[in-house]
This record gives structure tokens, sequence and C-alpha cells, in this order.
């Protein structure tokens, strides 16, 4: 026997009449959920039978530990989104991201504290349906075959491009940590102590975060080199984790765990499944990526790279695309774009690549500029074969260039034209034309003839001032201009 909360209502209005107000606006869902969870409350403290009062002040113990914005936002608890035709409408289309945001947040934090799996939230169901419904009914394109592209089908498209994005680039820094500076891989699995379990979820949020910021600094302070992915992911009652793959010089790896554990004390306990060597890579890689933009349900995770540079997805979109005149890629050379590409495009199958490794040190995209150094020996070798001991003298050798801080290998100062555009045309079109030279010469002419057009106008100009005899003496004070091919004499004001 348990009391609904329509019964519990009237106690509740005689004692906290604000609270009973505010508890009116949640889902009803959600009331009697905190009126069940109030009385089986009661019933563990050894109380047989229960009355009203009882209950009553227990449901005002669980309502105590709810956060302000929370207790603000309880309206939106009730929120299931916009009628299908007014999906089309910009302005409300901003405003129910808006509103569906804070309405997730709000039942997030709602299920932590009456403790409700997510499973088990009717409201949060039918809410996901709705929205799935609403982006299916959308029809955004429509084929000459008279196939219906709806949104539903565009977001799913985008979230396989997006997975497969973040799986290459972890690829991509597995086989340059291991099989170029000769890291060591690692699992990592760090948690919050149990106090933050019982929070709210922007509280933990911030604090797992903030943990794992502490460990990236201490470790920079030192001057340790680390690579890899870090995800955070959400445990059954919703309370944040993270998981990471890190890849470090096994001469660290000691000094590494100090530095975690003195931030992530409660997982000292169980070391070994915190802080396990890597055998399978692509194994750990999976693992971090098995539930990173699923296509059925909606689920908290965060997925970040280590040891990039800042913007790094930004700039890989660019070169993905081809979109070579970026100022982004401005830095690099069109001898480095032209190599990553080819290495990038010539596949034995959609899985594999040839040389990996390579790309990324092509790309210059890792934060540590002495990383970026090994391009410079690495680009002009074919074949990187650790077998070769001349080879593997200079890795050692770079190695500790880079771990020790001496710089050995001079940087070499990269010229650029004055002109921007004759500057975009030479990174550009010498690209460009080595794969579709048709292609690039018909789109690139009108350009190349309008700048070469001003050129030879001003080395006209130059050769004709050059051609003019000197000034005579009486004509030392004026001033002279050439317009035209005619020279033009300004006297002074007198």
């Amino acid at each position: 026997m348990s009391f609904p909360y329509e019964t519990l209502a009237p106690v509740l209005k005689e004692h906290r009449h604000k609270i009973e107000r505010s508890l009116q606006q949640l889902h009803p869902f959600y009331r009697e959920r905190l009126a069940n969870l109030a009385y089986k409350t009661v019933l563990e403290t050894g109380v047989e039978c229960p009355e009203k009062l009882d209950v009553c002040k227990e449901i005002l113990k669980i309502f105590e530990r709810f956060d302000r914005t929370t207790e603000r936002l309880l309206p939106m608890s009730s929120y299931l989104g916009l009628q299908p035709w007014q999906f089309a409408d910009r302005s409300l289309k901003e405003n129910r991201k808006r509103w569906s945001r804070n309405a997730k947040k709000v039942r997030r934090n709602i299920r932590r504290y009456l403790n409700i799996p997510v499973p088990e939230d009717v409201v949060e169901m039918e809410f996901n349906s709705r929205k799935i419904a609403r982006a299916q009914s959308f029809i955004v394109k429509e084929t000459k075959a008279g196939t219906k592209i709806s949104a539903y089908d565009c977001d799913q498209y985008e979230k396989s491009i997006r997975r497969a994005k973040f799986w290459l680039i972890a690829k991509l820094i597995k086989h340059s940590s291991i099989d170029v500076l000769s890291y060591k891989g690692f699992f990592l699995t760090f948690t919050l102590p149990g106090e933050f379990h019982d929070s709210s979820f922007e509280g933990s949020i911030e604090e797992i975060r903030y943990r794992w910021n502490k460990v990236m600094e201490a470790l920079q302070e030192e001057g340790i080199i680390v690579h890899g992915i870090k995800k955070i992911h959400l445990h059954k009652d919703e309370t944040p984790h993270v998981h990471a793959t890190l890849y470090c010089n096994p001469v660290h790896e000691d000094f590494i765990r100090q530095i975690v554990w003195k931030f992530f004390s409660n997982d000292e306990e169980h070391e070994d499944e915190a802080f396990q060597e890597v055998y399978d890579d692509d194994g750990a890689l999976a693992y971090i990526l098995k539930d990173f933009c699923l296509e059925e349900e909606e689920t908290f995770c965060e997925i970040r790279f280590i040891g990039l540079k800042e913007h790094f997805l930004t700039f890989w979109d660019h070169f993905y695309e081809r979109n070579y005149g970026s100022s982004k890629m401005s830095h690099l050379s069109s001898n480095r774009l032209f190599k990553a590409r080819r290495l990038l495009e010539d596949r034995k199958d959609q899985e594999d690549l040839k040389n990996p490794e390579s790309i990324l040190f092509l790309l210059q995209a890792f934060a540590e500029t002495s990383i970026n150094e090994v391009s410079k020996w690495h680009i002009n070798l074919k074949h990187l074969t650790l077998t070769d001991e001349w080879k593997t003298l200079r890795i050692a050798d770079l190695q500790f260039c880079i771990h020790g801080r001496q710089n050995i290998l001079p940087k070499t100062r990269r010229t650029s034209f004055v002109n921007p555009e004759k500057r975009q045309f030479s990174n550009v079109f010498s690209i460009l034309i080595r794969e579709n030279q048709e292609g690039a010469i018909h789109t690139f002419s009108p350009r190349r003839e309008c700048v070469d057009r001003r050129f030879l106008r001003i080395r006209a100009e130059l050769a004709l001032c050059r051609a003019r005899p000197p000034p005579k003496p009486s004509d030392t004070n004026d001033r002279f201009r050439i317009i035209s091919g005619e020279r033009e004499v300004l006297r002074r004001p007198v």
C-alpha cells in the first residue's frame, strides 16, 4: 500500500505551501514516483504503517536535495516538443532547441534525485519518440526518382560521417604514437567519489572535467608529452566517468600514475582496472567509440583528442574537403598537403591506410612543436621500417630531442609572396593541376589571367619609367606622375 500524491497534496499544502506549489509544476509521472520513493524510505526506517505526515516530511527532505536551477526549471519537465508543422519556422526552431536542452537537463536531474533509471522514464521516452517522428515527417529534399529525404535521414547521415571521422583520427593518433614515437598504450577509467552521485549533473560533470584538466596541466608542467582520446560517459545513474586511451613514453609511466592518483584517489584501490596496459589497440578504440553518435538513441558522450592542436577538427574538415585555400592551412606547403592527401586516398580497403603514421606529421597536427619537427625527416621517406638500424638510431635521437627539450632540428623559415592571390595560386593550383588538370585550368584560368594582366601592367609601367631620360635641371623641383604612358608635370603651389 502506498499513498498517491493527490492524497498527500493537502497535507503538503498545509505545512509547506510554497513547496507544494512548486511540486504541482512537475509532470504527474514524477510526482507519483516521488510519493512512492518517500513511502519506501519511511518503511525502511521500521515504521509498519506510515502516516501521511511522515511521508510528507520525507518528501520535503528529498526536495531539499534539488539544486536551485532544477527547482527553477521544474515546469520544463513536462515539455514534450512542438508540433510537426512548427518545425520549419527558424525562430521557433531555435526556441525549440533551447527548450529541449533545458527540459532534458531538468529531467536528468530529477531522475538522479528520485533514483529513476533511464529506461523507466516514461516522459523522456515519449519526448524522444516525438522528436524522431517530427524529424521523419519533415521532408528536406525529394530526388528525381521520387525518394523523399527527411530531416531524420540527414541527421543519421551526419552522425555516420562524424563517427567515421573520429574513428579515422583516433587510428592516426594510435599509429603515429606507437609506430613512429615508440610510445606505450594504456586504458584509463576514472570515477568520482560517492557524494557526487547525489548531486546535480552539472556539478558532477564540472568536477570531473576540472580533475582531468589538472592532470593534463601537471603533465605539461613536467614536460611529459601524451597523446590519445578521452571520453566522458555516464553510469546507469547518469553520473559521469572518464574512459581514455593514453599513449606516452614508457619511461614516464610511474610518474603519470602518481599524478593520476593525486586527483582520482578513489580509483587507486582498484589500480589494475583503472590504469591498465593495452594489448589490443583497435579493441580499445572500438570500446571508446561504441556509443558515440548512435543511430537510435541519444546518450551523453563527450569525446576529445589529447595532444593535438586546438581546433584540429575544423582544420581536418578543410583538409578532407580539399579546401586548400583556407587560412587554417596557410602554414603548410603544397608538398605536405599533396603527400598527406595521397596517403589518405591510397587505401587498400575502407579500413586500412598506407603509411597512416605519416599523415599527422605531414599536417603538423600535434600541439607540441618538437613532435612536429619529426616530419622534417619523416616526409622524405617512402616507408619507415623500424628494423633498419640507421632509422632506429635516428628515432632514438629524435626521442631524446623531443623529451630532452633540445632543438637539434633547425627551423626553416618559409617565404611567402607579397600578393595574397599569387600566394594562394602557388599553393592550391600546384596540387589541383596534378589530380584534375583540365578542371583546374578551367576553374582558375580567369583569375590567373586577371592577376597576370595586373602584373604585366605594373611591369610595363616600371619599364617605361626606366626608359625615360632623367629630368632637366630646371625641373628638379617638379613632381612627375605616369598616366597612360605620358608624363604629366605638377608644379608646386606658389
